[in-house]
């Protein structure tokens, strides 16, 4: 099953404001209360939607965060690797990419001693040929 026009509505609602409910995202999407309750039931069950969760002000949370760019041996599996680097508390997010880095990591942890924690794990596994550490100074965001 594809996702249609008013599942891609109600998932943005959901990101929105995932705590909104049922009878105002009923609203957004123009669907009954019991047909948006049913929508999500399935979201969920098929896993599109994972779970829920809140955005903090980065500026009132003292966090420090980084990004963390790898390269691999080649042939290194960057499956294995990513799921071995998201197991760790503190890391955030990872993206494989194509050209001369591999995976791009993002952390998020409450003091640099755990970043440099994070790093020197990631640097001792077999398959990284380099890691660089790029701090976040500033950030954007919606």
């Amino acid at each position: 099953m594809t996702l249609d026009a008013t599942d891609l509505k109600l998932l943005r609602a959901l990101k929105a404001n995932a705590r909104a409910s049922l009878v105002a995202l009923a609203r957004d999407i123009d669907l009954s209360r019991s047909a948006t309750h049913d929508r999500i039931v399935r979201l969920e069950e098929r896993g599109i939607i994972k779970g829920y969760t809140i955005r903090t002000d980065r500026t009132a949370v003292p966090l420090v965060r980084a990004f963390l760019t790898l390269r691999f041996t080649p042939g290194a599996s960057d499956s294995a690797l990513t799921k071995t680097i998201l197991a760790w508390p503190g890391v955030d997010s990872a993206y494989c990419l194509s050209g001369d880095i591999d995976m791009l990591v993002y952390c998020e942890t409450e003091t640099a001693e755990a970043l440099g924690d994070i790093r020197d794990q990631i640097a001792s596994l077999e398959g990284i040929v380099a890691i660089s550490t790029r701090h976040v100074l500033a950030s954007s965001e919606r």
